[in-house]
C-alpha cells in the first residue's frame, strides 16, 4: 500500500536502500539532490559524484540510493526540482529491506507540487537520526485547489522567504478618489490577487484587508480564495472613493496595529509605516514605469500584473534594518 506523505512529518524510512522515481518531469526539468555535509559543504548530485546515488539503469527519471553509503557525517539529503516554467511535478519513494528472509518494499508518495520557474524547490529531505533514517514532504501542498498562477505565486513567496509560515499577512488598500484608474483597471485587484497567494504561503485562510483614504476602516478578511476584484467592487460601492491624505496609505484604524507583513497598494511614493515587516506598491501611470520609491517600495505601472510579478517585485524591496535602541 502508498502512503502518501504528510508535509513536515517525518516518515522512518525501514531500510538504507532507496529507488527514486521523479514523477510529471519535462524535458528541461532539473531534478537534483543536495547532502550536507557535517563540514558544511554540500554535494549537488548529479553536477559532483556522491557515493550512494546512481541513476537506475534502463529507466528514465529514476535513482538508486543507498543511505548507508552517503559520504560519512552526511547531515541530510534533499530530492530537489528546477524547471523553466510552472506545472506539477512530484517524486515517489520506493523503500527496500529485507524482511522475513525476502524483500519487502514500502512506497511513499510526495503530495506534488507547482514549480516556480527558475527556482530550486525542494521536495523531501532525508536525514540520518538514531540509528536509521527519516524522510519529510517539504512542500506543503495547501494552494493545491487554486488556480496555478496563484499556486505559483504562493510557492515563490515561500520558497524565496517573503513571508514565513504562521505568519499573518495583512493588506492596507488606498482606495481614495486618485487611485480610481487602478480600481476600474483592475490592477489593484491583481495586486490583491497576489496578495492572497502570499497568504497562502503562510498557511492562511484568508487575507485581512484595511481600505484607507481620508479614514481608515476596520479589517475584513476575504477568504484567500475569494474573487478580489469582486471582492474590491462590492467593498468600494458601499464606503465610496473620496479625497485621501498624504500619509492616507499609512493609516490604520485607532487601536490595530497588524503584526507579520503588512503590505501598502497606493498610488502615493511614500515609505511604509513603521513598525513590524512592511512593504508598499506603488501603482503609477503607464507613463512612469520604473520611478523610484523609498526603501521598501516597489513601483508598478498599471496594467495587469500577474501574480508572480507581484511577488518578484516585492522580493526585490529592500527595508533597512532598525536602528538600534
Amino acid at each position: 500500500m502508498t502512503v502518501l506523505m504528510t508535509v513536515d512529518r517525518a516518515h522512518p524510512l525501514a531500510g538504507p536502500q532507496v529507488r527514486v522515481e521523479w514523477q510529471q518531469v519535462l524535458p528541461y526539468d532539473v531534478p537534483s539532490a543536495s547532502v550536507a555535509l557535517a563540514s558544511d559543504a554540500v554535494l549537488q548530485h548529479p553536477h559532483d559524484p556522491v557515493e550512494g546515488i546512481r541513476p537506475q539503469p534502463f529507466t528514465t527519471h529514476a535513482w538508486l540510493l543507498d543511505l548507508a553509503a552517503l559520504p560519512a557525517g552526511w547531515q541530510h539529503l534533499e530530492l530537489v526540482a528546477e524547471s523553466r516554467q510552472a506545472h506539477p511535478v512530484s517524486v515517489a519513494l520506493e523503500v527496500r529491506s529485507a524482511a522475513g528472509g525476502g524483500l519487502s518494499r514500502e512506497p511513499l508518495q510526495h503530495p506534488g507540487l507547482v514549480t516556480v520557474p527558475g527556482s530550486r524547490q525542494p521536495l523531501v529531505r532525508i536525514v540520518p537520526e538514531e540509528g536509521g533514517w527519516w524522510a519529510m514532504a517539504l512542500a506543503d501542498p495547501g494552494a493545491a485547489g487554486l488556480p496555478v498562477p496563484l499556486r505559483e505565486a504562493a510557492a515563490l513567496a515561500r520558497q524565496e522567504g517573503l513571508v514565513r509560515s504562521g505568519e499573518p499577512v495583512t493588506a492596507v488598500v488606498d482606495v481614495s478618489a486618485s487611485m480610481r484608474s487602478r480600481l476600474e483597471g483592475g490592477t489593484v485587484g491583481c495586486v490583491f490577487t497576489a496578495l492572497q497567494a502570499v497568504a497562502v504561503a503562510a498557511g492562511a485562510g484568508d487575507l485581512p484587508v484595511v481600505a484607507v483614504s481620508d479614514v481608515a476602516h476596520g479589517q475584513r478578511p476575504p477568504p484567500v480564495d475569494a474573487d478580489a476584484e469582486q471582492f474590491l467592487r462590492s467593498w468600494v460601492r458601499e464606503i465610496g472613493l473620496r479625497t485621501g491624505s498624504r500619509s492616507g496609505a499609512g493609516r490604520r484604524p485607532a487601536g490595530t496595529d497588524p503584526l507579520g507583513l503588512v503590505v501598502s497598494v497606493t498610488d502615493q511614493l511614500v515609505p511604509p509605516p513603521g513598525g513590524g515587516r512592511r512593504r508598499a506598491v506603488v501603482l503609477t501611470a503607464a507613463r512612469d514605469p520604473g520611478v523610484p520609491g523609498p526603501p521598501g517600495t516597489v513601483v508598478l505601472a498599471e496594467g495587469r500584473p500577474s501574480p508572480v510579478t507581484v511577488v518578484r517585485a516585492l522580493l526585490r524591496a529592500v527595508v533597512p534594518a532598525p536602528a538600534a535602541g
